[in-house]
C-alpha cells in the first residue's frame, strides 16, 4: 500500500507525537486532483510519485482524509488531472458532479487551445464550477520553459472569470518560476487587469527552495486579489518567509493530493530542490539501498508549516485561518 496513511503504525505515530496537537479541528486542503476511472488512457498510467494508478476518485480521497487527519472534519477544493492526452471532459464532469459546493468545491480545468468563451460560460458560476485550473501543458509549446501565464489564461477566458469573481489555480510557468521576473509582471498585470478574479498561486508559485523566493514577493505581497497555496512545500525556510512577509490570511494550506499522500519528501540542495522518494519516479531521487524509512509528503509539509509557525510564535488564530478560515471566506465570496 502506497498511500501513506495512520493505517500504518509509523504515520499515526508521527501524527499523534507531532501533529494532532497542533491540527485545527477543521481543515480545508485547498489544491486536490482528482480523477475517475477512465481519465486516463488504457495503455498509460499516471506516475503517483513512481506508483503507477489508474484513477484517484472521491471514494480513494474521502477514506484518505479520515486516514490522513483523524478526528477532524476536512473540506477540499478539487479539480482534475491536466495532462493532455487524458479525457478532460470526463474528468470535468465526474468532478463537477460529485462536489456539493458545501464540503468539496470545484474548479475546471481550462485548455487554451480548445475551450471557447460559450463553453466557460456555460460551465462557470457560484452554482456550477467556482473556477479554472489551467496549465502550462495545455498551451502546447514544444518547450513548456517558453509558455507565458497570458497564454494559458487568454482574455476570453479571464473576461469571464473577473466578471462573476471567480478562482483561478495558477501553476506558474518557465524555469525561473517565481524568480522569473516576466512571471513576477505577468502576475501583476493578471491581478490588476482583473481585479474581480481570486488569483492563487499553487505551490507559492512554485518556490520549492529558499532563493527561489526570498526579495521575489515584494511586487506581489499587496495584491488585494493574490492568495499562495503551500501544496508539497516542504521547506520550513520558504515557509517561514512567506509567513513573515504576506498578509496572514492570503495564505491557504494545500497538498496536492493523491501525490501528497505517496512516500517522500522535497530536498533543498545547492539552491536546487528535487524529491527523494522510496521507489525511482521521473522528478525524484530515489532510495534504491532503502536506507530510510518515509512518511507522507503531506506530514512531511504539516512538520515544515508547524516549524515555521512555531519560530515566529505565529497565533492560534493564524494557524485556524490558514488550515481552514482563509480558503472558506474565500470560497463563500464567490460571485
Amino acid at each position: 500500500m502506497w498511500r501513506e496513511t495512520t493505517k500504518h503504525e509509523r504515520n499515526a505515530r508521527v501524527f499523534n507525537e507531532e501533529l494532532d496537537a497542533f491540527l485545527p479541528d477543521k481543515i480545508l486542503d485547498f489544491h486536490v486532483h482528482i480523477f475517475n476511472e477512465g481519465v486516463v488512457p488504457a495503455d498509460d498510467a499516471y506516475s503517483c510519485a513512481g506508483h503507477d494508478i489508474a484513477k484517484y476518485d472521491f471514494d480513494d480521497f474521502d477514506e484518505d482524509l479520515a486516514e490522513t487527519y483523524p478526528g477532524r472534519d476536512t473540506f477540499a477544493v478539487c479539480f482534475g488531472t491536466p495532462h493532455v492526452g487524458y479525457d478532460r471532459a470526463r474528468n470535468d464532469a465526474y468532478v463537477g458532479a460529485r462536489c456539493d459546493r458545501e464540503r468539496f468545491f470545484p474548479l475546471r480545468l481550462f485548455d487554451p487551445t480548445e475551450d471557447s468563451a460559450s463553453d466557460l460560460r456555460a460551465a462557470l458560476g457560484p452554482d456550477r464550477f467556482l473556477g479554472l485550473k489551467p496549465y502550462l501543458n495545455y498551451v502546447r509549446k514544444p518547450d513548456p520553459n517558453d509558455v507565458e501565464i497570458h497564454e494559458m489564461l487568454p482574455p476570453r477566458a479571464m473576461d469571464i472569470v473577473n466578471d462573476l469573481g471567480l478562482i483561478v489555480m495558477l501553476h506558474i510557468p518557465r524555469k525561473a518560476r517565481l524568480a522569473d521576473p516576466l512571471n513576477q509582471r505577468q502576475i501583476v498585470e493578471l491581478c490588476e487587469r482583473y481585479p474581480r478574479a481570486q488569483i492563487v498561486l499553487a505551490h507559492v508559485g512554485r518556490a520549492y527552495y529558499l532563493k527561489n523566493i526570498v526579495g521575489h514577493l515584494d511586487a506581489l505581497k499587496g495584491l488585494p486579489n493574490l492568495y499562495f497555496d503551500l501544496a508539497m512545500l516542504n521547506n520550513w525556510e520558504v515557509l517561514e518567509y512567506l509567513f513573515a512577509e504576506v498578509p496572514a490570511d492570503k495564505v491557504l494550506y494545500a497538498t496536492d493530493f493523491p501525490i501528497a499522500i505517496a512516500p517522500g519528501k522535497a530536498v533543498e540542495i545547492n539552491d536546487q530542490y528535487t524529491y527523494v522518494t522510496p521507489v525511482p519516479w521521473d522528478l525524484s531521487i530515489s532510495d534504491d539501498h532503502g536506507k530510510l524509512q518515509f512518511t507522507a509528503f503531506v506530514y512531511e509539509e504539516l512538520r515544515a508549516i508547524k516549524k515555521a509557525v512555531d519560530r515566529l510564535g505565529l497565533s492560534r488564530e493564524f494557524v485556524e485561518g490558514l488550515f481552514y478560515a482563509n480558503g472558506m471566506r474565500l470560497l463563500r465570496s464567490i460571485g
